[in-house]
């Protein structure tokens, strides 16, 4: 079941968005986009999320994906043969678990939690308080994307020999939030990089691995269970 308790709809620029106020916080969430083919740019999206992932998850391991998408992620992960559960609060996009992750109570624990442009769609604040949720339920990996706050000018790319291909952006920081079901991005104005990283720290994860691909960060971040056990 989820925790709803009102849920309408709204078109926002020509896109239908569903709308639910749950704790007097509005959340908008859209399903249109799941129903049309994957651009290019999504496609290589996928391809790194799972290059972040690489050796650093087993077969048997359980997995929780927060954020179910298209379903892409934990499907091919299925297909790989590893454990995994999936939880959205769109009932539409088929999730194992339908809530929102803000009131879920995260009773089990998992070898790695996947949440791949997941918090911006919730409150800072109420991403730190879900943090230290996570950090009692991660037994090795958390796996993360969000997006940072910038506006694209040019793109271009090129192939050479022995060299390779290479892509470059030419970007600024837009310093406002123009996604409707977004609540921040890194590095809009109120939440800086340094303010999203601290606070996994602070709730010990280690970063080992980061990048940063079309806009979006990347980690991979390990959890220090010891640590998490004695100061809790």
């Amino acid at each position: 079941m989820t925790e709803k308790n009102s849920h309408f709809k709204e078109k926002i620029r020509g896109i239908d968005y569903f709308k639910e106020k749950i704790e007097g916080i509005e959340y908008k969430y859209s399903t249109e986009w799941i129903q049309r083919l994957e651009t290019e740019e999504h496609w290589r999206l996928y391809w790194n999320q799972q290059k972040i992932m690489q050796k650093k998850i087993q077969r048997n391991d359980t997995v929780l994906e927060i954020g179910v998408g298209s379903g892409f992620t934990a499907n091919y992960l299925k297909s790989k043969g590893y454990d995994v559960k999936t939880i959205d609060i769109d009932s539409d996009k088929n999730p194992d678990i339908i809530s929102n992750i803000v009131t879920y109570d995260f009773k089990d624990s998992y070898d790695h939690i996947l949440a791949f442009e997941v918090f911006e769609h919730i409150p800072f604040a109420e991403y730190t308080q879900l943090i230290k949720k996570l950090s009692l339920s991660c037994k090795q990996h958390l796996f993360l994307s969000v997006p940072r706050n910038e506006k694209v000018w040019m793109q271009f790319g090129f192939t050479l020999p022995f060299i390779g291909t290479h892509e470059f952006r030419v970007t600024t920081l837009r310093r406002k939030v123009v996604t409707p079901s977004h609540f921040w991005e890194v590095d809009d104005g109120t939440v800086s990089m340094k303010r999203f990283e601290d606070t996994l720290r602070e709730n010990h994860f280690s970063t080992i691995a980061k990048e940063k691909y079309f806009s979006r960060l990347f980690y991979a971040l390990h959890i220090n269970r010891a640590t998490s056990r004695t100061t809790r």
